[in-house]
C-alpha cells in the first residue's frame, strides 16, 4: 500500500493480500470497530464482533500481515494486554486499477463487495430505527454529476480531505451527545 498525504490518512490498497483480508466480513467488522473505537485488545474486538477470541485472533493476524492494522504501544500498567490499531484512517482502491491482473481485480471487487454491503445494511439498520433528533440531521444525498475521469479523480480527492478534516478534529469536551456516524460516498458513472 502507499500512502496518499500524512502517515496515517487515506492509503491507497494496491495489494492483494490486503483486498484479500478486507473482503472477509468479520476483518471488515474488526477494522470497523477499530476505527470507531479506536486501539482495541483481542478479547474485546472478538466480544464486538461476535466471534471467539481465537477467530478474532487469526482475523487480526491477516490484518497485520496484510499491513492493515498493527501493535499499538503498550499500556505501562498492563503489558498482558496487547493491543491493536489501524494503519491508516482510511482506505481507497478501484477494480480498474488491477486491470492487468485478473486475481488483484477479482479480490478488489470482492472487498468492494463486502463494504458496500456492509455500508447498505448499516443505512437499513438507521432508517428503521432512526430516531430524535438524529433522523432529522442524517444526511441522504443524490447528485448527478457530469464529469470527466480526471474530474471524477479528483472530487474523490476532495470528499477524502473533507471526511478526513472532520476526522482529525479536535472534538471538543462541551457534553454534546456525539455518536459513531458512518459517511461512506460512492461516485461512479451510471445511467438513469
Amino acid at each position: 500500500m502507499r500512502s496518499d498525504g500524512a502517515p496515517g490518512d487515506v492509503r491507497t490498497v494496491d495489494e492483494v493480500r490486503a483486498l484479500a483480508a478486507l473482503a472477509h466480513p468479520d476483518r471488515a467488522r474488526i477494522m470497523d470497530a477499530l476505527a470507531v473505537d479506536g486501539p482495541s485488545t483481542t478479547s474485546a474486538l472478538a466480544d464486538v464482533v461476535g466471534v471467539a477470541t481465537g477467530s478474532a485472533s487469526h482475523h487480526l493476524r491477516v490484518l497485520a500481515e496484510a499491513g492493515l492494522v498493527e501493535r499499538a504501544p503498550q499500556d505501562a500498567s498492563d503489558l498482558r494486554q496487547r493491543r491493536w490499531k489501524l494503519v491508516s484512517r482510511g482506505m481507497r482502491w478501484s477494480a480498474g486499477q488491477f486491470r492487468d491482473r485478473p486475481a488483484a481485480e477479482s479480490a478488489a471487487a470482492a472487498a468492494d463487495a463486502v463494504m458496500l454491503a456492509r455500508d447498505v445494511d448499516r443505512a437499513r439498520a438507521f432508517l428503521a430505527s432512526a430516531e430524535p433528533p438524529w433522523d432529522d440531521v442524517a444526511v441522504s444525498g443524490h447528485t448527478w454529476l457530469r464529469l470527466s475521469a480526471d474530474e471524477l479523480a479528483e472530487l474523490g480527492r476532495q470528499l477524502d480531505d473533507l471526511l478526513l478534516a472532520w476526522r482529525r478534529r479536535d472534538i471538543p469536551d462541551d457534553g454534546a451527545d456525539r455518536r459513531s456516524v458512518l459517511a461512506f460516498v460512492r461516485a461512479f458513472p451510471s445511467r438513469p
